[in-house]
């Protein structure tokens, strides 16, 4: 069974993209990328949006289904996660409403492996981001996002140009293990002009494994 599970590890993007990699990452945080499907529970301590790219934020939400437009304090998520046969991770994260957050709000994507230490996460319309992949001393997954992209349809054409063309600029997402079935996130995202635009950290935990 071990052997079976370890096999379909490498069919999960993350796998693909660290290789060798993939088998230093902190337990907690392999496991998150070592199933077919898992659910984690989190809680952020904020989600913080920029004030002045609120409206841009809650258009390109509704549009793409991302990023997270609003603010707010102790927010619960539900994140799931599968894989699919071609070896796509898809992400259905579940931001719940509460006294400082405005509505439920779902951000839908899917992940796939584009190169060594590479990962593209799509949302709607082929729009997304690249990003490297490296993992720390601590075993932390960080993804450095370098550019975005744009998958041109009919032929898959994927056009990719600087993160300061979007308006919520370039980021860095890092998983860091804490114990066996915890981590934490942190997120955030810089533009050159308007500064920090999106960020959010907190406590996840898995809720199958």
């Amino acid at each position: 069974m071990a052997d079976a599970k370890a096999g379909w590890a490498g069919n999960s993007p993350i796998a693909q993209a660290l290789g060798e990699d993939f088998h230093n990452l902190h337990t907690a945080v392999r496991k998150h990328y070592a199933e077919p499907t898992i659910e984690v529970s989190c809680t952020m301590d904020f989600v913080h949006v920029k004030n002045t790219i609120k409206p841009l934020a809650v258009v390109s939400y509704r549009l793409f289904h991302a990023p997270v437009p609003h603010s707010g304090r102790d927010v619960e998520v539900n994140v799931h996660n599968y894989v699919d046969n071609s070896g796509a991770m898809h992400w259905f994260r579940t931001f719940f409403k509460n006294a400082s957050f405005l509505e439920d709000v779902t951000f839908m994507s899917h992940m796939v492996c584009s190169g060594d230490h590479r990962i593209i996460e799509f949302t709607t319309y082929g729009v997304g981001v690249e990003s490297d992949l490296s993992v720390d001393d601590e075993g932390s997954l960080v993804y450095d996002m370098r550019k975005c992209v744009v998958r041109m349809p009919p032929f898959g054409v994927i056009v990719k140009f600087p993160t300061w063309l979007s308006p919520f600029g370039g980021g860095r997402t890092k998983e860091i293990g804490e114990t066996e079935d915890s981590f934490r996130i942190e997120f955030e995202m810089n533009h050159p002009i308007f500064g920090r635009t999106v960020a959010y950290t907190g406590r996840c935990r898995f809720e199958s494994i």
